[in-house]
């Protein structure tokens, strides 16, 4: 599984709270501690299983080969996720990092396949790469006795990619074969934001389809019959997996459908007049040339009149009108770091990349011939894409407040 950018989603996934094993070709590879779950429940529910085909198995020694077949399992989808890296990388896509987690694997692609085919080939690259293993797996189980602990493991472990391989094909994203979709509707209808609708769609289905499965199958399976630990486990992993392919689906149309705004966004019109005062002068003087201007941005110059900061909008806010006078827009502002200092004429998706880049709130506008033309507020630019505003956050904040007042009250 692989997901691209930007814009990325929210970093969900922090990686100090990783163990990273090192890296293949400059790639960091990172398991989440989610991960010892699975090793956990692998260890304990296949132990039964390889009893069953082994004969003459100690208890002992079937835990000591399951755990052998998680930690196997876990570098197949490592090698699934190294076919995602290898690609990416030779079609000039950096990958950020991979990581193992809970339900599988994310290689972490930095920037977009320019065209279908190399998005077709990024997505298709994992799965090849899992049916090669199952392939693999299974022919060095072949000369092998019957019922041997190697036969039985490499068989396993053959078959686990083979499945692996077939879910990540299914038709829908966040899954390989979302992407595959994607690339095919992309290709045809001449439209990237279509191919992602469509796949998409398709994930919420397959995550649908899924969840009712396991439903059908475990009432069919269980009738009349006690659930044991490890029907109950694979249940609740099934149905995270399910879960799972519904958020992801509905977290890609939910940043699709930013990322189309974007792109017929009309960033000139988002530039707010500003006035330009040293750092010295009164918040009050300040906001009284800003009335008169017909304003919505305050810039802090030096003497020289070279732009030095720019003052923050909530920073305004939080100052009571009798506290104005004394205090200064130097103290109200942020430094003008080169992220904050964005030339003019950028399109949308250019303005969010910058925006990634530099967090902040304001960003000063320059022109070609380096006059300043204004100032961008990320609070336009989310409201410009349906996004919640810090604004509006702030009004939520103060409405909260006040009914907890009156709920203690």
């Amino acid at each position: 599984m692989s997901t691209p950018g930007p814009p990325r989603p929210p970093e969900s996934m922090p990686g100090n709270r990783f163990l990273r094993l090192g890296s293949v070709i400059g790639v960091p590879i990172f398991v989440t501690p989610s991960w010892v779950l699975v090793t956990i429940f692998i260890t304990i529910t296949y132990s039964d299983f390889l009893r069953a085909q082994i004969s003459g198995l100690m208890p002992a020694i079937s835990y000591v080969l399951s755990f052998a077949y998680a930690i196997a399992l876990a570098l197949s989808v490592l090698v699934h996720e190294l076919g995602h890296t290898f690609v990416s990388k030779a079609l000039g896509l950096p990958v950020r990092r991979i990581v193992v987690f809970l339900l599988g694997g994310i290689s972490e692609i930095e920037g977009e396949a320019k065209r279908p085919r190399d998005e077709f080939a990024i997505a298709a690259a994992g799965p090849a790469m899992s049916f090669v293993l199952a392939g693999a797996f299974w022919a060095a189980a072949l000369p092998l006795p019957s019922g041997h602990a190697a036969t039985v493991l490499l068989e396993l472990l053959a078959w686990s990619n083979l499945v692996i391989a077939i879910f990540n094909v299914l038709p829908g994203l966040p899954l390989d074969g979302g992407r595959l979709v994607q690339a095919g509707i992309w290709s045809i209808g001449h439209s990237r934001y279509r191919g992602v609708f469509v796949a998409a769609w398709s994930g919420r289905v397959v995550a649908v389809l899924l969840g009712l499965g396991i439903l059908v199958s475990n009432t069919a399976l269980t009738r009349g019959q006690p659930l044991d630990v490890s029907t109950v486990g694979a249940t609740v992993l099934a149905f995270g997996v399910a879960a799972f392919l519904w958020f992801g689906a509905s977290q890609t149309l939910r940043t699709a459908g930013v990322t189309n705004k974007a792109q017929h966004m009309q960033v000139a019109q988002l530039v707010r007049r500003a006035v330009y005062v040293e750092a010295s002068t009164p918040l009050s003087e300040a906001l009284r040339q800003l009335a008169q201007a017909g304003g919505r941005a305050i810039v802090v110059v030096d003497a020289l009149g070279r732009c030095r900061g720019i003052v923050r909008e909530d920073a305004v806010t939080a100052v009571t009108p009798e506290r104005r006078p004394w205090t200064t827009v130097g103290e109200l502002s942020r430094p003008l770091v080169a992220g904050l200092v964005l030339p003019a004429g950028l399109t949308g998706p250019q303005l969010l990349e910058r925006v990634q880049d530099e967090p902040g709130s304001e960003y000063l506008i320059l022109a070609p011939d380096g006059s300043t033309q204004g100032v961008i507020a990320t609070d336009d630019v989310a409201a410009a894409l349906g996004l919640p505003t810090a604004a509006s956050h702030r009004d939520r904040d103060r409405k909260r407040t006040k009914v907890d007042a009156k709920g203690r009250q």
